[in-house]
């Protein structure tokens, strides 16, 4: 926290942050809050400051107290706060802490569990390898010439016939070749927005949606989230009607951190009150193919009838990290887009829009990703065991439906700085969650990343960081039952 803050400003802090804990349901009714001197560690301030803050969460009946043992969340709070939404929109402040984290992930030598990065025992480099083969074997492909944007043509075909599968008909020249899905996700904002628009977001979100938002100068409207189903329609509903949004920003399958995917009826209403309100929509949907073929969502992009929606997506999560190589179907702001790319000389390596043309072509994608699935599906179910046994009660934790991120929700007296301490002493990096949300206060949330084999390694790793956060849990928490909603 800013020392130079005032002091009425910092007790504010702690309590809107409390109320955003309970106004998102992750402290339900009766659930104890952490206390009064953890409260004064995680935000940096005095234990008056702190009591200021809850004296006044009582006085309005969000919370209550009991002698000797500390504070709840109240009934009568949680059913306020369930009817009201707020269309605060935020400064947001987390680059630093991403770069930090993404940092001290790359410089360690052990188990990191913190970047969404597939390990390179889960990419495909026998097939890959069989396709740069092929390609210097072809003397007549001039495999180390420019590719102006838009892109290969003949991979942006192969990338308009891998569209189809997510419920979207669009022609090669439609998609727009980008280096990786986050320089997509810019150029996308940039070309809806300007410095000091508000974009709605998921909370928590994926912090790369956040620092795009910050470097551009815009401001975030948090939006409530459900752990199942994504954002409350009704909260977005309200906000577009007041004219609260400029942008709808999101990530609806497999979403990062929380792992959820957004009902069909959902991205169909989303889409709906989008183009009632005028307000466009961009849709980062790099984790698709991740996603069981039986579970397979239409993207919000296919329920576009107004070219309103940009869809986002890259290979980085599923065959090349390294690549670097995502799209956008940009809809009626390609040109934008695409003038973007000319002025910033953003065209993409033209060896890797060869090898992932060939790896499509031979048809490696569906092979691979068939796999993948079914590796990381292996590593979901261990991981489903290990909550339940390693980490402590009262532990909330919803499975995602594919993929590799994970969300948990520690009970709320955990001491977060603590058990990142206890990792690092162990040998393992976690990241904070402060990354996820937009003011870059913290939670008691832990984003697990398991982008890998299923290993004794990692099942180590995993039974050790419940031990650590059974350690940081303090002594006067509530025991509740492990909460599981599958």
């Amino acid at each position: 926290m800013d020392r130079f803050e005032t002091p009425d400003k910092r007790w504010r802090k702690v309590k809107d942050w409390i109320i955003r804990q309970i106004d998102s349901g992750e402290w339900p009714a009766r659930t104890k809050l952490p206390s009064i001197r953890t409260l004064a560690r995680l935000f940096d301030t005095s234990i008056t400051t702190v009591q200021r803050a809850l004296a006044d969460l009582e006085a309005n009946a969000y919370v209550l107290t009991e002698p000797r043992v500390g504070y709840f969340v109240s009934a009568a709070g949680r059913a306020n706060t369930a009817s009201r939404f707020d269309f605060s929109s935020v400064t947001v402040n987390v680059n630093h802490a991403v770069v930090a984290m993404l940092s001290q992930a790359a410089s360690r030598t052990t188990l990191s569990l913190s970047s969404a990065v597939l390990h390179g025992d889960l990419t495909p480099h026998v097939l890959l390898n069989k396709c740069m083969t092929t390609l210097a074997s072809k003397a007549d492909l001039a495999i180390a010439g420019l590719v102006t944007p838009p892109g290969h043509a003949a991979l942006r075909r192969r990338i308009a016939g891998l569209m189809l599968t997510r419920g979207v008909v669009c022609g090669p020249d439609e998609v727009l070749v980008t280096s990786g899905d986050t320089v997509a996700l810019e150029l996308a904002l940039e070309a809806v927005a300007q410095r000091g628009a508000t974009v709605a977001i998921e909370t928590p979100t994926y912090y790369g949606i956040l620092q795009t938002i910050e470097r551009l100068g815009m401001r975030a409207l948090p939006m409530r989230t459900h752990g199942k189903t994504g954002i409350d329609m009704e909260h977005l509903e309200e906000a577009l009607k007041l004219k609260k949004v400029d942008v709808i920003f999101l990530n609806p399958t497999l979403q990062n951190p929380r792992g959820f995917i957004m009902p069909e009826a959902a991205r169909a209403r989303l889409s709906q009150l989008a183009r009632e309100a005028d307000v466009p929509i961009i849709e980062d949907d790099i984790f698709f193919d991740l996603v069981p073929e039986t579970e397979r969502p239409r993207a919000l992009k296919s329920y576009d009838s107004t070219g309103q929606t940009i869809y986002c997506s890259s290979f980085s999560k599923t065959v090349a990290p390294g690549f670097r190589v995502g799209w956008c179907v940009a809809g009626k702001y390609r040109d934008a887009i695409l003038a973007q790319m000319f002025s910033r000389n953003l065209a993409v390596s033209s060896l890797a829009q060869s090898a992932l043309n060939e790896f499509i072509g031979r048809g490696y994608m569906d092979e691979h990703c068939a796999r993948l699935r079914s590796q990381l599906a292996t590593v979901n179910e261990a991981m489903h065991g290990l909550v339940r046994s390693a980490f402590p009660a009262g532990t909330v934790y919803v499975p995602p439906r594919g993929g590799f991120i994970h969300w948990l929700e520690l009970p709320a007296g955990t001491d977060m700085a603590l058990l990142q301490q206890l990792a690092h002493e162990r040998g393992y990096h976690i990241a904070g969650s402060g990354i996820f949300f937009a003011d870059g206060q913290p939670t008691t949330g832990l984003r697990l990343c398991l982008g890998r084999p299923l290993s004794p390694e990692l099942a180590q790793g995993l039974k050790v960081l419940g031990e650590c956060a059974r350690q940081a849990l303090e002594p006067l928490a509530i025991e509740l039952p492990t909460l599981e909603m599958p």
